[in-house]
């Protein structure tokens, strides 16, 4: 795909649901249709809790605008990344009954087949939350887009290798990681995008690109890994990778996928 292409696909519009299908729909067509607002013997609750909600200004716009698209499936796009259910119209009954430790400045918005919780923050910026341990994304409207990468940018490329650090990486490492992958992205002459922050970033360019996440863990230490994608294995094993000091743990080509010692 020319890089003019994709420059113009990670613009950011006003319209949110337009960008995300801005990016997904070449390689996912049916994903807005695969979307399922909630039903009819359910709206009327659905609306009342939202309403609720709007009644906070806090919250934000792009969550109760995503609820009215995909308040029962999301077509894939939070929940096959985080490994759960997004059905918003459920939320009314799952804050009653199940939640009763959510203090009034957490809104739920997501649970996982483990059981994990995901937040948003409404005291600090609207930060989504896991769990109110850890942060994982500065935004809601970030969290689909940098969902969205982690599921759809394999389909842009034949081939892609996850990779990690050799262990967890103290405040002052992160901060030290952080000067080398900008410099990285300067000597590649990569492209950045507007859903980068402090816990997820994007670059890319015509020949390949990569995301890597970077959160918070117990004893004031980070977890950062991610994935590279291109056609061009062997230079990102080799060459790429050592220029941000990380390490490969797996290579998927197709439908083969090698894991590395």
């Amino acid at each position: 795909m020319q890089i003019r292409t994709r420059i113009h696909m990670f613009e950011k519009r006003i319209d949110f649901m337009e960008g995300l299908n801005a990016y997904i729909s070449p390689v996912d067509s049916d994903w807005m249709g695969r979307l399922i607002p909630s039903e009819p013997e359910d709206l009327a609750d659905l609306q009342m809790y939202l309403e609720m909600q709007r009644e906070n200004p806090k919250v934000p716009e792009s969550y109760l605008k995503f609820a009215c698209y995909a308040a029962e499936g999301d077509g894939g796009l939070l929940s096959d990344v985080l490994l759960g259910e997004l059905c918003l119209a459920r939320l009314p009954e799952i804050t009653e009954n199940v939640c009763d430790d959510i203090p009034n400045d957490n809104l739920l918005i997501f649970w996982n087949e483990m059981g994990v919780r995901y937040f948003i923050d409404l005291k600090n910026d609207n930060k989504i939350s896991c769990e109110k341990e850890y942060y994982i994304s500065s935004s809601f409207e970030n969290l689909l887009f940098q969902c969205a990468v982690q599921k759809y940018e394999e389909r842009y490329f034949l081939k892609y290798l996850g990779f990690g650090y050799k262990s967890l990486l103290s405040f002052d490492q992160k901060k030290a990681l952080d000067i080398t992958i900008k410099e990285f992205i300067q000597r590649n002459q990569m492209n950045t995008v507007w859903f980068n922050d402090e816990y997820f970033l994007f670059a890319y360019n015509q020949e390949y690109s990569f995301w890597i996440t970077q959160e918070e863990c117990s004893e004031e230490k980070v977890a950062a890994s991610g994935i590279f994608y291109g056609n061009d294995i062997d230079k990102i094993q080799k060459e790429l990778l050592p220029q941000i000091g990380a390490v490969a743990s797996y290579i998927k080509e197709g439908e083969h996928l090698k894991r590395l010692d």
